[in-house]
Protein backbone atom coordinates (compact mmCIF):
# COMPACT_ATOMS: atom_id res chain seq x y z
CA UNK A 1 0.00 0.00 0.00
CA UNK A 2 2.97 2.10 0.87
CA UNK A 3 4.80 1.85 -1.74
CA UNK A 4 2.00 2.00 -4.16
CA UNK A 5 1.25 5.82 -2.99
CA UNK A 6 5.12 6.15 -3.24
CA UNK A 7 4.57 5.35 -6.89
CA UNK A 8 1.52 7.64 -7.35
CA UNK A 9 3.64 10.53 -5.91
CA UNK A 10 6.62 9.98 -7.81
CA UNK A 11 4.40 10.10 -11.52
CA UNK A 12 2.60 13.28 -9.94
CA UNK A 13 5.64 15.14 -9.26
CA UNK A 14 7.38 14.20 -12.80
CA UNK A 15 4.22 15.20 -14.83
CA UNK A 16 3.73 18.22 -12.98
CA UNK A 17 7.63 19.28 -13.13
CA UNK A 18 7.01 18.87 -16.89
CA UNK A 19 4.12 21.07 -16.66
CA UNK A 20 6.03 23.85 -14.36
CA UNK A 21 9.17 24.08 -16.66
CA UNK A 22 6.56 24.34 -20.02
CA UNK A 23 4.72 27.11 -18.32
CA UNK A 24 7.52 29.42 -16.88
CA UNK A 25 9.16 29.22 -20.51
CA UNK A 26 5.75 30.49 -21.81
CA UNK A 27 6.24 33.19 -19.23
CA UNK A 28 9.62 34.08 -20.18
CA UNK A 29 9.63 33.46 -23.93
CA UNK A 30 7.20 35.79 -25.48
CA UNK A 31 8.39 38.94 -23.58
CA UNK A 32 12.01 37.90 -24.68
CA UNK A 33 11.34 37.16 -28.35
CA UNK A 34 8.66 40.28 -29.11
CA UNK A 35 11.12 42.45 -27.08
CA UNK A 36 10.21 45.20 -29.72
CA UNK A 37 6.54 44.84 -28.98
CA UNK A 38 6.24 45.32 -25.22
CA UNK A 39 2.92 46.21 -25.02
CA UNK A 40 1.99 42.80 -27.13
CA UNK A 41 3.87 41.05 -24.49
CA UNK A 42 2.23 42.34 -21.72
CA UNK A 43 -0.91 41.56 -22.93
CA UNK A 44 -0.10 37.71 -23.43
CA UNK A 45 1.37 37.55 -19.96
CA UNK A 46 -1.08 39.71 -18.23
CA UNK A 47 -4.19 37.03 -19.94
CA UNK A 48 -2.23 33.93 -19.54
CA UNK A 49 -1.76 34.67 -15.98
CA UNK A 50 -5.81 35.93 -15.30
CA UNK A 51 -6.71 32.55 -16.45
CA UNK A 52 -4.08 30.65 -14.03
CA UNK A 53 -5.46 32.71 -11.40
CA UNK A 54 -8.98 32.16 -12.86
CA UNK A 55 -9.44 28.61 -13.16
CA UNK A 56 -7.41 27.82 -9.81
CA UNK A 57 -10.84 28.17 -7.62
CA UNK A 58 -12.51 25.61 -8.99
CA UNK A 59 -10.30 22.64 -9.57
CA UNK A 60 -11.11 21.14 -6.05
CA UNK A 61 -14.80 20.57 -7.74
CA UNK A 62 -13.48 19.08 -10.65
CA UNK A 63 -11.31 16.58 -8.94
CA UNK A 64 -14.21 15.64 -6.96
CA UNK A 65 -16.27 15.11 -9.72
CA UNK A 66 -14.08 13.72 -12.59
CA UNK A 67 -10.59 12.38 -10.18
CA UNK A 68 -7.05 13.93 -9.61
CA UNK A 69 -6.09 11.47 -13.06
CA UNK A 70 -8.29 12.68 -15.51
CA UNK A 71 -8.21 16.45 -14.31
CA UNK A 72 -4.54 16.29 -14.50
CA UNK A 73 -4.60 14.47 -18.15
CA UNK A 74 -6.78 17.40 -19.34
CA UNK A 75 -4.96 20.25 -17.73
CA UNK A 76 -1.81 18.67 -18.93
CA UNK A 77 -3.46 19.03 -23.12
CA UNK A 78 -4.79 22.07 -22.63
CA UNK A 79 -1.37 23.52 -21.77
CA UNK A 80 0.56 21.37 -24.33
CA UNK A 81 -2.19 22.70 -27.04
CA UNK A 82 -1.61 26.28 -25.65
CA UNK A 83 2.24 25.88 -26.08
CA UNK A 84 1.69 24.30 -29.22
CA UNK A 85 -0.30 27.49 -30.88
CA UNK A 86 2.01 30.09 -28.89
CA UNK A 87 4.61 28.45 -30.81
CA UNK A 88 2.80 28.62 -34.36
CA UNK A 89 0.83 32.19 -33.56
CA UNK A 90 1.18 33.76 -36.72
CA UNK A 91 -1.16 36.75 -35.06
CA UNK A 92 -2.42 38.32 -32.16
CA UNK A 93 -5.20 36.62 -31.51
CA UNK A 94 -3.57 33.04 -32.19
CA UNK A 95 -1.00 34.31 -29.64
CA UNK A 96 -3.99 34.93 -26.53
CA UNK A 97 -5.71 31.36 -28.01
CA UNK A 98 -2.25 30.20 -27.20
CA UNK A 99 -2.21 32.68 -23.49
CA UNK A 100 -5.35 31.92 -22.71
CA UNK A 101 -5.24 27.66 -23.04
CA UNK A 102 -1.61 27.52 -21.58
CA UNK A 103 -3.18 29.59 -18.41
CA UNK A 104 -6.35 27.58 -17.90
CA UNK A 105 -4.24 24.20 -18.01
CA UNK A 106 -1.10 25.40 -15.60
CA UNK A 107 -3.63 27.04 -13.01
CA UNK A 108 -5.99 23.95 -13.04
CA UNK A 109 -2.68 21.49 -12.86
CA UNK A 110 -0.80 23.49 -10.41
CA UNK A 111 -3.95 22.81 -7.66
CA UNK A 112 -4.54 19.86 -8.86
CA UNK A 113 -1.15 18.98 -8.20
CA UNK A 114 -0.76 20.20 -4.46
CA UNK A 115 -3.79 18.75 -3.75
CA UNK A 116 -2.97 15.24 -5.17
CA UNK A 117 0.16 15.27 -2.61
CA UNK A 118 -2.52 15.78 0.10
CA UNK A 119 -4.61 12.95 -0.86
CA UNK A 120 -1.90 10.73 -1.77
CA UNK A 121 0.56 10.61 1.35
CA UNK A 122 -0.39 10.28 5.20
CA UNK A 123 -0.71 13.67 7.19
CA UNK A 124 2.62 12.92 9.45
CA UNK A 125 4.86 12.64 6.44
CA UNK A 126 2.73 15.70 4.75
CA UNK A 127 5.16 18.26 5.39
CA UNK A 128 8.16 16.40 4.39
CA UNK A 129 6.50 15.56 1.05
CA UNK A 130 5.09 19.01 -0.15
CA UNK A 131 9.04 20.13 0.32
CA UNK A 132 10.12 16.94 -2.06
CA UNK A 133 7.49 17.91 -4.08
CA UNK A 134 8.49 21.73 -4.55
CA UNK A 135 11.95 21.06 -4.56
CA UNK A 136 11.99 18.75 -7.57
CA UNK A 137 9.31 21.57 -9.44
CA UNK A 138 10.82 23.97 -8.79
CA UNK A 139 14.22 23.04 -9.80
CA UNK A 140 12.30 21.99 -13.30
CA UNK A 141 11.12 25.54 -13.12
CA UNK A 142 15.09 26.50 -12.15
CA UNK A 143 16.41 23.77 -15.01
CA UNK A 144 13.65 23.82 -17.58
CA UNK A 145 12.88 27.06 -18.36
CA UNK A 146 16.24 28.72 -19.44
CA UNK A 147 16.75 25.46 -21.16
CA UNK A 148 13.41 26.60 -23.03
CA UNK A 149 13.94 29.76 -23.78
CA UNK A 150 17.37 28.85 -25.12
CA UNK A 151 15.67 26.02 -27.42
CA UNK A 152 13.44 28.45 -29.43
CA UNK A 153 16.24 31.01 -29.24
CA UNK A 154 18.27 28.82 -31.43
CA UNK A 155 16.30 27.20 -33.41
CA UNK A 156 12.61 28.76 -33.65
CA UNK A 157 9.35 29.05 -31.60
CA UNK A 158 7.92 26.78 -33.71
CA UNK A 159 10.30 23.85 -32.69
CA UNK A 160 9.79 24.83 -29.19
CA UNK A 161 5.42 24.39 -29.32
CA UNK A 162 6.34 21.09 -30.81
CA UNK A 163 9.04 19.99 -27.86
CA UNK A 164 6.45 21.66 -25.18
CA UNK A 165 3.85 19.58 -26.74
CA UNK A 166 5.77 16.45 -26.95
CA UNK A 167 6.43 17.16 -22.95
CA UNK A 168 2.22 17.68 -22.03
CA UNK A 169 1.70 14.19 -23.81
CA UNK A 170 4.60 12.65 -21.99
CA UNK A 171 2.82 14.28 -18.90
CA UNK A 172 -0.20 12.89 -19.83
CA UNK A 173 1.50 9.53 -19.58
CA UNK A 174 2.83 9.95 -16.18
CA UNK A 175 -0.81 10.59 -15.05
CA UNK A 176 -2.21 7.52 -15.73
CA UNK A 177 0.22 6.12 -13.25
CA UNK A 178 -2.23 7.86 -10.56
CA UNK A 179 -5.22 5.83 -9.18
CA UNK A 180 -8.40 6.09 -10.94
CA UNK A 181 -10.78 6.88 -7.75
CA UNK A 182 -8.44 9.06 -5.99
CA UNK A 183 -9.74 12.86 -5.13
CA UNK A 184 -13.46 11.13 -6.06
CA UNK A 185 -15.99 11.08 -2.53
CA UNK A 186 -16.18 7.17 -2.01
CA UNK A 187 -19.66 6.07 -2.29
CA UNK A 188 -20.17 4.26 1.48
CA UNK A 189 -18.47 7.92 2.24
CA UNK A 190 -22.18 9.19 0.92
CA UNK A 191 -24.33 6.78 2.88
CA UNK A 192 -22.52 6.48 6.06
CA UNK A 193 -22.72 9.63 8.61
CA UNK A 194 -18.81 10.10 9.97
CA UNK A 195 -17.28 12.86 12.26
CA UNK A 196 -14.37 13.48 10.50
CA UNK A 197 -14.68 15.28 7.32
CA UNK A 198 -13.47 14.63 4.10
CA UNK A 199 -10.32 16.74 2.64
CA UNK A 200 -11.59 16.42 -0.63
CA UNK A 201 -15.07 18.21 -0.18
CA UNK A 202 -15.81 21.72 -0.53
CA UNK A 203 -17.95 24.38 1.04
CA UNK A 204 -17.46 26.61 -1.73
CA UNK A 205 -15.50 30.07 -1.80
CA UNK A 206 -17.28 31.14 1.46
CA UNK A 207 -15.73 28.00 3.06
CA UNK A 208 -12.31 28.71 2.14
CA UNK A 209 -12.69 32.38 3.09
CA UNK A 210 -13.93 31.76 6.44
CA UNK A 211 -11.02 28.57 6.45
CA UNK A 212 -8.59 30.54 5.78
CA UNK A 213 -5.68 31.22 8.29
CA UNK A 214 -5.30 34.99 6.72
CA UNK A 215 -1.93 36.22 9.06
CA UNK A 216 -0.27 32.74 7.11
CA UNK A 217 -1.09 34.25 4.10
CA UNK A 218 -0.09 37.16 4.78
CA UNK A 219 3.72 35.98 5.54
CA UNK A 220 2.93 34.46 1.94
CA UNK A 221 2.16 37.40 -0.01
CA UNK A 222 4.68 40.18 1.33
CA UNK A 223 7.05 37.05 0.64
CA UNK A 224 6.24 36.80 -2.91
CA UNK A 225 6.26 40.15 -3.28
CA UNK A 226 9.94 39.88 -1.95
CA UNK A 227 10.81 36.93 -4.46
CA UNK A 228 9.52 39.23 -7.50
CA UNK A 229 12.18 42.10 -6.54
CA UNK A 230 14.68 39.47 -6.48
CA UNK A 231 13.46 37.93 -9.92
CA UNK A 232 13.10 41.68 -11.55
CA UNK A 233 14.46 44.73 -9.94
CA UNK A 234 17.55 43.43 -8.55
CA UNK A 235 18.94 41.22 -11.79
CA UNK A 236 18.15 44.82 -12.89
CA UNK A 237 20.69 46.54 -10.07
CA UNK A 238 23.09 43.70 -10.97
CA UNK A 239 23.36 44.52 -14.95
CA UNK A 240 26.11 47.17 -14.50
CA UNK A 241 28.13 44.36 -13.35
CA UNK A 242 27.13 41.90 -16.29
CA UNK A 243 25.61 39.82 -13.47
CA UNK A 244 21.78 39.37 -14.44
CA UNK A 245 21.49 36.01 -15.56
CA UNK A 246 23.50 34.53 -12.51
CA UNK A 247 20.84 36.88 -10.73
CA UNK A 248 18.12 35.09 -12.18
CA UNK A 249 19.45 31.76 -11.36
CA UNK A 250 20.77 31.93 -7.80
CA UNK A 251 17.12 32.82 -7.09
CA UNK A 252 15.47 30.16 -8.68
CA UNK A 253 17.78 27.63 -7.66
CA UNK A 254 17.45 28.95 -3.93
CA UNK A 255 13.79 28.75 -4.15
CA UNK A 256 13.67 25.18 -5.36
CA UNK A 257 16.63 24.31 -2.75
CA UNK A 258 14.47 26.43 0.07
CA UNK A 259 11.35 24.34 -1.19
CA UNK A 260 13.11 20.64 0.03
CA UNK A 261 14.90 21.96 2.96
CA UNK A 262 11.50 23.99 4.85
CA UNK A 263 9.83 20.23 4.83
CA UNK A 264 13.16 18.73 6.20
CA UNK A 265 13.62 21.37 8.81
CA UNK A 266 9.66 21.77 9.46
CA UNK A 267 9.76 17.60 10.03
CA UNK A 268 13.20 18.17 12.52
CA UNK A 269 12.56 21.25 14.51
CA UNK A 270 9.27 22.85 14.15
CA UNK A 271 7.06 24.63 12.37
CA UNK A 272 8.16 27.87 14.72
CA UNK A 273 11.52 27.80 14.18
CA UNK A 274 10.93 26.65 10.17
CA UNK A 275 9.28 30.03 9.76
CA UNK A 276 11.56 32.50 12.07
CA UNK A 277 13.99 30.67 9.63
CA UNK A 278 12.99 31.40 6.32
CA UNK A 279 11.57 34.90 6.98
CA UNK A 280 15.41 35.66 8.59
CA UNK A 281 16.60 34.40 5.07
CA UNK A 282 14.77 36.04 2.68
CA UNK A 283 14.84 39.34 4.52
CA UNK A 284 18.71 39.64 5.00
CA UNK A 285 18.56 38.48 1.42
CA UNK A 286 16.05 41.25 0.60
CA UNK A 287 17.97 44.01 2.26
CA UNK A 288 21.67 42.88 1.28
CA UNK A 289 20.69 42.50 -2.47
CA UNK A 290 20.13 46.87 -2.07
CA UNK A 291 22.66 48.10 0.41
CA UNK A 292 26.06 46.12 -0.59
CA UNK A 293 27.14 46.72 -3.48
CA UNK A 294 29.34 44.58 -6.22
CA UNK A 295 28.73 41.48 -8.18
CA UNK A 296 29.18 38.75 -5.82
CA UNK A 297 27.05 40.37 -2.85
CA UNK A 298 23.93 41.19 -5.81
CA UNK A 299 24.20 36.85 -6.45
CA UNK A 300 24.24 35.71 -2.75
CA UNK A 301 21.29 38.34 -2.28
CA UNK A 302 18.92 36.65 -4.78
CA UNK A 303 20.28 32.96 -3.66
CA UNK A 304 19.34 34.07 0.25
CA UNK A 305 15.84 35.63 -1.12
CA UNK A 306 15.29 32.22 -3.00
CA UNK A 307 15.96 30.16 -0.36
CA UNK A 308 13.76 31.91 2.40
CA UNK A 309 11.00 32.29 0.14
CA UNK A 310 11.74 28.83 -0.33
CA UNK A 311 11.06 28.00 2.64
CA UNK A 312 7.97 30.01 3.71
CA UNK A 313 6.46 28.16 0.37
CA UNK A 314 6.56 24.87 1.96
CA UNK A 315 5.92 25.96 5.72
CA UNK A 316 2.98 28.09 4.37
CA UNK A 317 1.30 25.26 2.01
CA UNK A 318 1.50 22.53 5.01
CA UNK A 319 0.19 25.28 7.58
CA UNK A 320 -2.93 25.68 5.26
CA UNK A 321 -3.66 22.07 4.66
CA UNK A 322 -3.38 21.77 8.40
CA UNK A 323 -5.79 24.25 8.98
CA UNK A 324 -8.14 23.87 5.94
CA UNK A 325 -9.14 20.85 3.56
CA UNK A 326 -6.45 20.21 1.25
CA UNK A 327 -8.56 21.64 -1.82
CA UNK A 328 -9.43 24.87 -0.46
CA UNK A 329 -5.42 25.03 1.35
CA UNK A 330 -4.24 24.36 -2.76
CA UNK A 331 -6.54 27.26 -4.38
CA UNK A 332 -5.79 29.89 -1.96
CA UNK A 333 -1.88 29.30 -1.35
CA UNK A 334 -1.60 29.54 -5.08
CA UNK A 335 -3.81 32.54 -5.13
CA UNK A 336 -1.56 34.37 -2.54
CA UNK A 337 1.29 33.31 -4.75
CA UNK A 338 -0.05 34.23 -8.20
CA UNK A 339 -1.09 37.30 -6.51
CA UNK A 340 2.13 38.32 -4.99
CA UNK A 341 3.73 37.71 -8.39
CA UNK A 342 1.39 40.13 -10.20
CA UNK A 343 1.50 42.57 -7.37
CA UNK A 344 5.03 42.72 -7.29
CA UNK A 345 5.48 42.80 -11.06
CA UNK A 346 4.00 46.26 -10.77
CA UNK A 347 5.46 47.62 -7.78
CA UNK A 348 8.59 46.54 -8.45
CA UNK A 349 8.32 48.06 -12.42
CA UNK A 350 7.09 51.40 -10.49
CA UNK A 351 9.61 51.20 -8.25
CA UNK A 352 12.84 50.96 -10.79
CA UNK A 353 10.81 53.94 -12.76
CA UNK A 354 11.01 56.11 -9.89
CA UNK A 355 14.17 55.25 -8.23
CA UNK A 356 12.46 53.27 -5.25
CA UNK A 357 14.18 49.94 -5.28
CA UNK A 358 16.06 50.75 -2.38
CA UNK A 359 13.36 51.60 0.13
CA UNK A 360 10.97 48.98 -1.22
CA UNK A 361 13.02 46.22 -0.64
CA UNK A 362 13.92 47.27 2.67
CA UNK A 363 10.16 48.08 3.58
CA UNK A 364 9.26 44.59 2.56
CA UNK A 365 12.26 43.07 4.26
CA UNK A 366 10.89 44.96 7.39
CA UNK A 367 7.24 43.68 6.75
CA UNK A 368 8.34 39.55 6.21
CA UNK A 369 10.37 39.91 9.45
CA UNK A 370 6.98 41.46 10.88
CA UNK A 371 4.62 39.01 9.59
CA UNK A 372 6.85 36.42 10.37
CA UNK A 373 7.71 37.11 13.85
CA UNK A 374 3.55 36.87 14.19
CA UNK A 375 3.28 33.75 12.34
CA UNK A 376 5.81 32.16 14.48
CA UNK A 377 4.29 32.96 17.66
CA UNK A 378 0.76 31.97 16.88
CA UNK A 379 1.79 28.54 14.99
CA UNK A 380 4.05 28.30 18.73
CA UNK A 381 0.96 28.75 20.70
CA UNK A 382 -1.52 26.16 19.32
CA UNK A 383 -1.91 23.00 21.18
CA UNK A 384 -1.28 19.67 19.34
CA UNK A 385 -4.13 17.60 17.97
CA UNK A 386 -4.50 14.51 16.90
CA UNK A 387 -7.53 13.30 14.62
CA UNK A 388 -8.60 9.55 13.31
CA UNK A 389 -9.90 8.86 10.10
CA UNK A 390 -10.55 5.56 8.09
CA UNK A 391 -7.69 5.45 5.80
CA UNK A 392 -4.41 7.32 5.20
CA UNK A 393 -4.57 6.92 1.27
CA UNK A 394 -7.42 10.01 1.48
CA UNK A 395 -4.50 12.50 3.28
CA UNK A 396 -6.12 12.59 6.66
CA UNK A 397 -6.52 10.14 9.46
CA UNK A 398 -3.61 9.59 11.45
CA UNK A 399 -2.10 11.29 14.34
CA UNK A 400 -0.07 14.28 13.43
CA UNK A 401 2.67 15.24 15.69
CA UNK A 402 2.77 18.79 13.66
CA UNK A 403 1.87 21.37 15.51
CA UNK A 404 -1.72 23.50 14.51
CA UNK A 405 -1.13 25.98 12.00
CA UNK A 406 -1.71 29.68 12.67
CA UNK A 407 -5.43 30.61 13.37
CA UNK A 408 -7.00 33.91 12.73
CA UNK A 409 -9.54 34.82 16.00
Amino acid sequence: MASNARRSVVSLTAAVSLGVAVFFTLYSLIPITRADEPGLSSVFVGTMMAFVMGVQVFTPALVRRFSLRFVLMGAFALLAVGALVTGWAANTSMLLVGAVASGSGFGTLIVAGALGVALLVAPDRLGRSLGTYGLITMAASALGSPAGVQLALTFSLPVFGVCAFVAGVLAIGLSLGLPGAVGRPQPEAASEPSSTPDPSRSRGLRGAVADAPWLVLALLLVSVVLLSHGLSSLPVLASAFGSTAVVVFAVQGGNALGRGLGGELEARTSARATTISGALLLAVGGASGVVIDGPMAIIVAGALIGLGVGIIQTVTLHAAMLRMDPGHASVVWNLGVDGGLWIGGIIWGLALGTDLAVPGALLFSALVLVTGTAVAIQVGSGRRTCSAGPDRGTGHGEASSDPPPATDS
